[in-house]
């Protein structure tokens, strides 16, 4: 009970002392004092919380505390089932690692999405500009028509660039980095010179060929995510088999006592298992998950 008792009492107190340390101030009146450090504010939770709004993911930072309580709690459990308190600095430290990894794992899922929905709305766009002789027309008649949120947006960006004074060829640039794909770039300086100098038949040819080139893109980025994806099931597969070492060792060790549970190496070596999943898993998800800056 005492190894239960001291990894408790170890991660509530490194807790609390990290998040609500703080000096002395003065109160004057009965309102929150700018000194006061929070929660949210030793955890950068108004940053996450901008970088995911930046991206177009709408999440408190109530919502990101959550996540962050909620990992605690599971590293304490893992501490007390294991008695192991040398699991709690490695993951609390995860925890507060968790949002960047969320933010950037969505980042990710929400830029696949957009670019994936993208060529039947520029399709949509090529084939109006030629009767409403106006680019900003046409994208205004399109983006009525259109189903995905992403891109709805991305169009809903540009009419507000617009609206407000930015040229033609600065609104588009914006559009180009939001997307940050290079077939996409191309589609856009296209249309730029299209918009400047005429939609002739040479304008045409050259921005449907983008959208083509968009298209071949696609087809080759479904291909990669499937090899992607087998890969994935393979290093969650051979993560998962490593753990049934500690559990078959701990059976047919001899004695009363459990190596992983009683021994100083046994501890330290669980705690290597941990570490080493958690770097493997993050690891995994870097190098195998399609790199689409490099498109």
């Amino acid at each position: 009970m005492l190894p239960f008792i001291s990894a408790l009492l170890f991660g509530l107190w490194f807790l609390f002392s990290y998040m609500f340390l703080a000096a002395p101030v003065k109160r004057l009146k009965p309102v929150r004092s700018k000194y006061k450090v929070s929660l949210m504010d030793k955890f950068e939770l108004e940053k996450y919380q901008n970088e995911a709004e930046a991206i177009g993911w709408k999440i408190t930072k109530s919502e990101f505390a959550i996540i962050l309580i909620f990992a605690l709690i599971i590293t304490l459990a893992v501490s007390l089932i294991t008695k192991n308190p040398l699991v709690i600095p490695v993951g609390f430290f995860t925890g507060v690692y968790l949002p960047q990894f969320l933010i950037e794992k969505k980042r990710k899922s929400m830029r696949m999405n957009i670019i994936s929905k993208l060529t039947n709305p520029l399709r949509m766009l090529l084939s109006r500009i030629p009767d409403q002789k106006n680019i900003t027309k046409a994208i205004e008649t399109t983006r009525c028509e259109i189903t995905n949120d992403c891109v709805r947006n991305l169009f809903d960006g540009y009419i507000k660039d617009i609206s407000v004074g930015v040229s033609v060829k600065d609104a588009l640039t914006n559009m180009k980095k939001k997307i940050k794909l290079k077939k996409f770039d191309i589609f856009v300086d296209n249309l730029i010179q299209a918009h400047y100098e005429g939609y002739t038949a040479e304008a045409a040819s050259a921005l449907n060929k983008s959208v083509e080139a968009i298209e071949f893109d696609l087809r080759a980025i479904e291909k990669v995510k499937e090899q992607s994806r087998q890969k994935k099931r393979n290093l969650y597969t051979a993560l998962g088999i490593t753990w049934f070492f500690p559990f078959i060792l701990s059976v047919v060790s001899s004695g009363n006592s459990n190596v992983y549970l009683n021994t100083i190496q046994g501890k330290a070596l669980i705690l290597f298992y941990i570490t080493g999943t958690i770097y493997v898993f993050v690891k995994g998800e870097e190098y195998l998950s399609l790199n689409l800056d490099e498109l």
